[in-house]
């Protein structure tokens, strides 16, 4: 067992996070289970996951072990790849809180984004995956967002005289060290702050001004810091997001053909380059991994099960057929679901099943061409 997954197993020196007793699951959590929330977030009245399924907390764990010169040195004698394993995880370290999420987004929203997900943090790579939820599923967490919703005091309407204040003010009050909005503020790289301009859809104006004042009244939860503003200021500042002009750059990139390369390739090349590296996490072999498949062939996000494992050279012939279709339809989402800041998701219709890997950005052009020469050359090993 040479990949990350036995990274999940307990290993004597290592810190552990022992894994949850599973209680019985309250009818009102019931959506977010078939939605896999749980795998990154902290999901109220469900038990945390154990660290075999989070992928957060697996993911954390990787980072604290490397940051141990101890833990380390013994990982990379129990794990051959434990270098790759640091060098390629960066993803899903850290996730928006849900619970505070639950106070402020609007529910309405909330259910369009699920079904067809953007990018909201352009400093982020990875995204919200594309869930195929049914509509039963949407309805329940629509409601449970409903009901989650804080009660705020009323606030005027946006009001366009207040923009040019509320911009001053959303530079001297350190907005902008955090903050994009549209094509504004673009140099900002903190990963988690969102580009605000989605804010407008995201949030009613009299609980973005409540949010703006003390996220903490709002969410015990909440991570961004009080500013110490008033509430004329939080007015503000409000108005100035809601109504700020926003010039968006386009999204859209004209995709080259991507070529198959023509020089020699391994399946050593593409498992370590593409398959190893990041396919085989949700297409696990499950006799290679105590019964574990991965959401992507044992089914998870509502999509049903695949049968298709990525972690074996065997299993990857076996799919063959559907994997250069799955890397292009990443390379088509792009646009929306990974765009640079200051630039508009683009609008486009979603065929049934996403493309890969999912909720990541594509995979680099260059990897893409060493699938496809592997497979022009016969899919040597």
């Amino acid at each position: 067992m040479r990949y990350w997954w036995a990274l999940l197993l307990p290993v004597a020196g290592l810190a552990t996070i022992p894994g949850a007793v599973a209680d019985p699951v309250p009818p009102q959590t019931t959506a977010f289970v078939e939605g896999s929330c749980a795998l990154c977030h902290a999901v109220p009245g469900l038990p945390a996951e154990p660290r075999t399924t989070s992928c957060t907390d697996c993911h954390i764990w990787i980072k604290a072990v490397a940051s141990d010169p101890r833990k380390r040195e013994k990982a990379k004698e129990i794990f051959p790849l434990w270098e790759r394993y640091e060098k390629n995880v960066h993803s899903y370290l850290e996730v928006p809180n849900l619970e505070a999420a639950m106070a402020r987004l609007e529910p309405e929203w909330v259910r369009g984004y699920l079904q067809d997900p953007h990018d909201l943090r352009p400093n982020l790579d990875e995204s919200m995956p594309r869930f195929a939820l049914s509509e039963a599923t949407l309805d329940s967490i629509e409601q449970a967002f409903e009901q989650a919703r804080v009660d705020v005091e009323p606030t005027p309407k946006p009001r366009r005289k207040n923009v040019e204040a509320g911009e001053a003010l959303f530079t001297s009050a350190g907005c902008a060290a955090c903050h994009s909005l549209g094509p504004h503020h673009t140099s900002v790289s903190l990963p988690m702050a969102p580009d605000l301009a989605h804010t407008r859809a995201r949030m009613d104006p009299d609980v973005a001004v409540a949010w703006i004042a003390n996220p903490k009244a709002v969410s015990e939860h909440a991570t961004m810091p009080a500013l110490g503003l008033d509430q004329d200021q939080a007015v503000l500042l409000r108005d100035y997001i809601w109504l700020a002009r926003l010039d968006w750059e386009s999204s859209q990139v004209t995709q080259a053909v991507i070529e198959p390369t023509t020089q020699p390739v391994t399946w050593e090349d593409v498992e370590s380059r593409v398959f190893g590296r990041i396919c085989a996490h949700c297409h696990m072999n499950p006799e290679l991994n105590q019964g574990r498949a991965g959401p992507g062939n044992a089914g998870g996000f509502g999509y049903a099960p695949t049968g298709i494992e990525l972690e074996t050279y065997e299993g990857v012939v076996a799919a063959i057929d559907a994997i250069p279709d799955a890397l292009q339809r990443r390379r088509d989402e792009a646009d929306r679901d990974w765009v640079k800041p200051g630039s508009a998701p683009r609008v486009l219709t979603r065929p049934d099943q996403p493309g890969m890997p999912l909720g990541h950005p594509p995979i680099p052009d260059e990897d893409i061409s060493l699938v496809l020469g592997w497979i022009d050359q016969g899919m040597p090993r």
